[in-house]
């Protein structure tokens, strides 16, 4: 449906389609549930409650999926309060010969999904090579205009790797503006400042939480990966473990290429409707308390890191890891907006005092 490969590589694919079967059930109950909630509210789509929660949590059936996004998430109001914006940042961005961005958007456009089928660009020569023609393919060219049009609304960001997986995802379900406001919404509405920017001073601080996290909650699985050092020492130092290079990317994709895609689709109809990034660190540590004793096993961080890589694109069983990632048995997981946001205050600050120290 969404024009990925099945995961042959990590699982085989007799389990695939056993999943495949047993999962077009659940989906037919999905359109069922969906289709009662629609109707109990004349059509409309309900305020958040935990009704609905419960609901998006179980999956949100494909053909209503790109509208209740766009609705929950709030990218809708965006665009309604802008017409031709979206057309207006993009000739912008066209017209400006200058642009610091665009070699490098082009450079990413036939990198994003290279085996998706509906972002393929290789085309056989007559002398039997092949060639990579992203100009010829059509959802590549609406993710350059996209990424593009956005390098001109969000100036201060620009452009940088991972906007272009997400971006790209998006077009999957979205149609380009509408992508274009998602975008502007998940960078600029969900995510805390200077995540994408060129400090990624938001992004260090994010890993800075969830190795905290994993330091007061998985205490066995810090001590392997924390290089024989205190959490705090870590963060006085500014020197996380070397696993946040896996994990910042995790967030930074919002999971793809990490997940398989309906996985990854299951953890985003959470993220717009009601979760946010919260769902993000319950799904992190939950892939660590998955795989913590295998995490104890490993020989060194170059195994940790590789276990890590590999394990998740393994989690084809999107539901079972759905209900796991939000068990109340699931203790590691039991967090609020609340935590999160008193630890990135906490870290903030311990920054911003760091600094100031400096000067003196």
């Amino acid at each position: 449906m969404y024009g990925f490969k099945r995961p042959t590589q990590w699982v085989k694919t007799s389990k695939l389609i056993e999943f495949e079967q047993r999962y077009k059930l659940i989906q037919e109950k999905q359109t069922k549930s969906w289709n009662k909630l629609l109707a109990n509210n004349d059509q409309q789509w309900p305020d958040f409650c935990p009704q609905l929660s419960r609901y998006v949590r179980k999956g949100i059936p494909h053909v209503r999926r790109a509208k209740v996004w766009m609705h929950y998430s709030g990218a809708s109001k965006k665009l309604q309060e802008n017409p031709d914006r979206y057309s207006l940042f993009l000739e912008l961005a066209e017209n400006d010969t200058n642009n610091e961005y665009a070699d490098a958007i082009d450079k990413d456009l036939h990198r994003t999904f290279p085996d998706n089928s509906y972002f393929a660009c290789d085309v056989q020569q007559t002398d039997g090579s092949t060639r990579m023609e992203p100009e010829s393919n059509v959802k590549i060219q609406q993710l350059r205009r996209v990424l593009l049009a956005f390098s001109v609304h969000s100036p201060d960001i620009g452009y940088c790797q991972s906007l272009n997986f997400l971006a790209g995802f998006l077009l999957l379900v979205l149609n380009e503006e509408e992508t274009f406001w998602m975008l502007v919404t998940i960078v600029h509405g969900f995510f805390p400042q200077s995540m994408f920017d060129a400090t990624m001073e938001g992004a260090h601080i994010e890993q800075t939480v969830l190795m905290m996290m994993v330091y007061e909650k998985m205490p066995g699985v810090w001590a392997k990966i924390g290089s024989k050092k205190c959490f705090w020492e870590c963060e006085q130092n500014q020197e996380l473990p070397p696993i946040t290079l896996l994990t910042s990317h995790w967030f930074l994709t919002l999971f793809i290429n990490i997940l398989p895609v309906e996985t990854v689709l299951r953890i985003w109809d959470c993220f717009f409707v009601g979760e946010g990034c919260k769902v993000l660190y319950k799904v992190a540590l939950t892939i660590l308390k998955l795989n913590e004793q295998r995490i104890w096993n490993a020989q060194d961080s170059v195994d940790t890191f590789q276990l890590l890589q590999n394990m998740p694109k393994r989690l084809i069983d999107c539901d079972q890891f759905l209900k796991c990632v939000f068990s109340p048995e699931n203790d590691v997981a039991q967090l609020s907006d609340e935590d999160i946001d008193s630890k990135r205050a906490l870290f903030k600050s311990r920054k911003i005092q760091r600094n100031l120290n400096r000067k003196d």
